[in-house]
C-alpha cells in the first residue's frame, strides 16, 4: 500500500509491474482519501494572505479618513449676524467662528498627516506583497499547499511466492507539458560541435518531483488506433451477430432483491420534508421468539414472516380487491367490472414508465390487514409518508407496478387519489464506449439505489476532477517565451520518446524550468552564405549532421562559440539523419559587390524582337586569415508569357540547380555557386542571359531586369 500520492492523478490510470518471475500483480486499487483534519495553509500562502488583510484594512482606514475630511471640508462656520440687533455681541459670535474654523483647518491637518503615514505604510506592503508573491510563486508545492490535503491511495496486491526485487507504479498526471529547446556550441573553431537537447517544463501535479528520471514524448496519452470494422453483406444462411463484451443487466434482477425489501425497506425513517398521514397502514413488526441474528427459518414449523406474506399476496390476488381495512382508511374501492382502473387512466396521459422493482410492501400490509394488530415502532415510522407515495403499496385497481424514488418513498400508481408522481430517471443502456473500460470509475450499485442497484454506474470525484481541469487549464494559459514552439505543431507524422540522461528536479509550481535532456557530439561545417540581389551581407552558418538519435523538433537554439554567447536562431523539425542549419550572424571581414550590364539589341527576322542581354558579375573579397567555402545564391528572371523567352547565355564557374526546398520556400531558376574562398583572397563570378520578346511590346517596368 502506497500513500500520499497526488490527488490530481487520473484514478485510472494507474498501473503496477514486478520483475518477472513467480510474482505477479493481480490488483490496482486507487482511494481518494479525504484529510482527516482541518486544511492548513502553507506558510507562503499564510504570510500573503496576511499582507492581503493588512493591505485591506489600512485601504479601509485611508477611505474612512478620505471621508472625514471631505465632510469636514463642507462645514462652515457662519456667525449668523443680524445686521437690525443691536444687542447681539459681534465680536463674540466672529470669535467663536474664526475659533471654529481653526478647530476645523487644524483636525482636517491631523487626518492628512495620519492619511500619508497610512499611504507610506499601504506603499511598503505592497512592496512586501510583491516579494511575498515571488516567493510562493517559487516556493515548492509541499510548502504552497500546507497539510491536511486530500490524497490518493494505491493498494496493489501481488500473487505468487518469493519477495519482489522491484515494483514499478505508474500514473498519469495531466497538469504538465513541456517546450523543446537547444544549445549549440562550436569548440576549437569550430571544429567541434557539441549539440544539447533541452526542454522548458512546466507541471503542476500536486507533488514536486524530485530526483526523478524525466522522459519527454509527443505522443497523445489516450489515442485509438484500432483500425474500423465495415460490416460485410454476404448471401444464404442468417449468421448469428457476433457477441459484444457489454451485456445488459440480467432478466428477473429486482427479483433479487426481493427479500432485501420486505426485511429492510419498510422500516426505514422516511425523508426529511415528507407530511405525516395518520391513517396510513404500516407494517407490522416481526418479533421472532429467538434472536433474529441466529432465527433459522428453515427448521421451525410456525409460518415464517416470507411465507406468510407470501400467502397474503396470494389471496389479496384471488378475491381481487383491497381488504376491508384499506378501504375502511379512505381508499377507494375496486373498479367496477368492465371499467379501466385509475392507472390505466393514468397510463393513457403519461407515456408507459419504465420497468422498476415490484412493490415489496403490498404483501405485508395486506398481512397487518388480516391480523388488525396493533402499531409498531416501524408502523409508526411509515405512517409519516404522504399517501399519494404509499397507494402503490396496495397495488389499489391492479395499476401499480410499485416503483421506488430515490428517498425511498414510492412513485408509481396513483391508485385514485390523483397525485401525479414522476416516474425515477432509469439507467442509460451499456454502450461500447471506452469510459466503461476505467474500471477505478465503476460502481456497483447497492439494494438501497431503487434504480441502479445490482448494475454498473459511472462515478466521478467531483472535487478532484475540478482541481485537475482547473490546474490543466492554468497550463494552458501559460505565457510561453518568444521562439518557443508547442511540440503537437512540429512532432509530424511519427512520435517519439526523449529520456533525459540525468536525474532531474522540477518544483510544482507551474512555471517553466529549463532542464537538459541529453548532448551529443558532432563535427560541423562552417560555411558562409550570401545573397547579392537581395542584400550585399556575408551570412555565417553551420551546418551539422543530426547528431541525435531522435528528431529534432521545432525550437529555438543559442550558439555558443569558445564559450560566448554569439546569437540566438531557430530551427525547423529535422528528422532523423538529417542536416542542421543554424545561422551564426553576420560576417563583416568578407565584401561581396554585385555589377548587372544590360545590352538592347534588334533581332528576329527584319528585326521584329527585341534582345536584352545581360551579364551579371558577382565579385567577393575576403580579409579572413584561413581559407573557407562560400555558398553564392542568385536568381534568374522568371515569365510565364510565351512570348517572352529567357535564356542563358554562359556562366564561369558552372552554376548548380538551386530551388531552395530546404527552407520551405521553394523557387524556380535559382543559381548556387559553391566556391573555395583563399585566406585574404578574390574570387569572381560571371554569368550571362537573354530576354527576347517582340519589338512592339515592352516588359512592365522597364526591359532591365537585374
Amino acid at each position: 500500500m502506497i500513500a500520499d500520492v497526488t490527488a490530481r492523478s487520473e484514478p485510472g490510470s494507474f498501473r503496477a509491474q514486478v520483475d518477472a518471475g513467480r510474482r505477479s500483480v493481480l490488483l490496482v486499487e486507487t482511494v481518494l482519501v479525504p484529510p482527516s483534519s482541518p486544511a492548513q495553509q502553507g506558510p507562503s500562502q499564510s504570510q500573503l494572505d496576511e499582507l492581503k488583510l493588512r493591505m485591506d484594512r489600512i485601504q479601509a482606514e485611508i477611505e474612512r479618513l478620505q471621508s472625514q475630511r471631505q465632510r469636514l471640508g463642507k462645514q462652515f462656520p457662519d456667525p449668523a449676524l443680524r445686521t437690525t440687533s443691536l444687542v447681539e455681541q459681534v465680536d463674540d459670535r466672529i470669535s467663536d467662528a474664526l475659533a471654529t474654523a481653526s478647530l476645523l483647518a487644524e483636525v482636517q491637518q491631523q487626518l492628512g498627516e495620519k492619511q500619508l503615514l497610512l499611504e507610506q505604510k499601504l506603499a511598503e506592503l505592497a512592496q512586501e506583497k510583491a516579494a511575498a508573491e515571488l516567493r510562493h510563486g517559487q516556493a515548492p508545492s509541499s510548502e504552497r499547499q500546507g497539510r491536511s490535503q486530500p490524497t490518493r491511495r494505491v493498494t496493489v496486491r501481488i500473487g505468487g511466492s518469493g519477495a519482489p526485487s522491484v515494483l514499478l507504479i505508474s500514473y498519469v498526471v495531466p497538469a504538465a507539458r513541456f517546450f523543446p529547446a537547444y544549445t549549440l556550441r562550436l569548440l576549437d573553431g569550430g571544429k567541434r560541435a557539441v549539440w544539447s537537447v533541452e526542454a522548458h517544463v512546466a507541471q503542476i501535479s500536486g507533488e514536486d518531483w524530485s530526483g526523478v528520471r524525466l522522459s519527454l514524448s509527443t505522443a497523445d496519452l489516450i489515442f485509438d488506433a484500432r483500425l474500423p470494422e465495415l460490416p460485410s453483406l454476404r448471401f444464404g444462411r442468417a449468421q448469428p451477430p457476433p457477441r459484444r463484451g457489454y451485456r445488459p443487466a440480467p432478466a428477473g434482477l429486482d427479483q433479487l432483491f426481493a427479500g432485501y425489501d420486505r426485511g429492510f425497506a419498510g422500516g426505514q425513517a422516511p425523508p426529511d420534508g415528507l407530511l405525516s398521514e395518520p391513517s396510513m397502514p404500516s407494517l407490522p413488526e416481526r418479533t421472532p421468539p429467538t434472536d433474529a441474528l441466529h432465527f433459522d427459518d428453515s427448521l421451525s414449523d410456525e409460518p415464517t414472516w416470507a411465507t406468510r406474506a407470501e400467502s397474503a399476496e396470494a389471496e389479496l390476488a384471488k378475491k381481487g380487491g383491497l381488504p376491508p381495512m384499506a378501504e375502511s382508511v379512505g381508499y377507494p374501492p375496486p373498479p367496477p367490472p368492465g371499467a379501466p382502473p385509475p392507472s390505466a387512466l393514468f397510463a393513457m396521459a403519461m407515456p408507459p414508465p419504465a420497468p422498476s422493482a415490484p412493490a415489496p410492501q403490498r404483501a405485508t400490509s395486506a398481512n397487518l390487514a388480516r391480523s388488525g394488530g396493533a402499531p409498531s415502532q416501524g408502523e409508526k415510522e411509515l405512517k409519516r409518508r404522504p399517501a399519494a407515495k404509499s397507494l402503490s403499496a396496495f397495488g389499489g385497481g391492479g395499476g401499480s407496478d410499485g416503483a421506488f424514488d430515490d428517498e425511498g418513498g414510492a412513485s408509481g400508481g396513483l391508485g385514485g387519489a390523483g397525485f401525479a408522481e414522476e416516474a425515477p430517471a432509469q439507467p442509460d443502456a451499456i454502450e461500447p464506449q471506452d469510459t466503461w473500460l476505467d474500471f477505478d470509475q465503476l460502481q456497483l450499485g447497492g439494494p438501497e439505489d431503487q434504480v441502479f442497484r445490482g448494475k454498473l454506474k459511472r462515478r466521478s470525484d467531483g472535487e478532484s476532477h475540478s482541481k485537475i481541469q482547473q490546474a490543466v487549464r492554468t497550463l494552458e494559459k501559460l505565457h510561453a517565451p518568444g521562439g518557443l514552439v508547442d511540440p503537437l505543431l512540429s512532432r509530424g507524422h511519427f512520435d517519439h520518446r526523449y529520456d533525459a540522461e540525468g536525474l532531474l528536479k522540477i518544483p510544482s509550481d507551474g512555471k517553466l524550468h529549463r532542464v537538459a535532456i541529453l548532448a551529443a557530439e558532432g563535427a560541423p561545417t562552417l560555411r558562409l552564405v550570401t545573397v547579392p540581389r537581395e542584400r550585399a551581407e556575408v551570412y555565417r552558418e553551420a551546418e551539422l549532421q543530426n547528431p541525435c538519435p531522435a528528431p529534432l523538433l521545432s525550437g529555438p537554439v543559442d550558439v555558443y562559440v569558445d564559450g560566448g554567447l554569439l546569437t540566438t536562431d531557430a530551427i525547423s523539425h529535422v528528422d532523423r539523419g538529417g542536416s542542421v542549419r543554424v545561422g551564426m550572424g553576420v560576417e563583416d571581414r568578407v565584401r561581396v559587390a554585385r555589377n548587372v550590364r544590360a545590352e538592347e539589341e534588334s533581332a528576329g527576322l527584319l528585326g521584329g524582337s527585341t534582345a536584352m542581354t545581360h551579364t551579371v558579375t558577382l565579385e567577393i573579397q575576403s580579409s579572413l586569415g584561413q581559407p573557407i567555402q562560400i555558398d553564392v545564391l542568385d536568381r534568374m528572371p522568371v515569365s510565364e508569357d510565351k512570348s517572352l523567352s529567357v535564356e542563358l547565355i554562359y556562366d564561369k564557374p558552372v552554376h548548380t540547380p538551386y530551388d531552395q526546398v530546404e527552407r520551405g520556400a521553394p523557387i524556380r531558376r535559382g543559381l548556387k555557386w559553391r566556391v573555395p574562398l583563399p585566406a585574404g583572397g578574390k574570387v569572381k563570378i560571371e554569368y550571362q542571359y537573354r530576354l527576347v520578346f517582340s519589338a512592339k511590346s515592352e516588359i512592365i517596368g522597364g526591359n532591365r531586369r537585374d
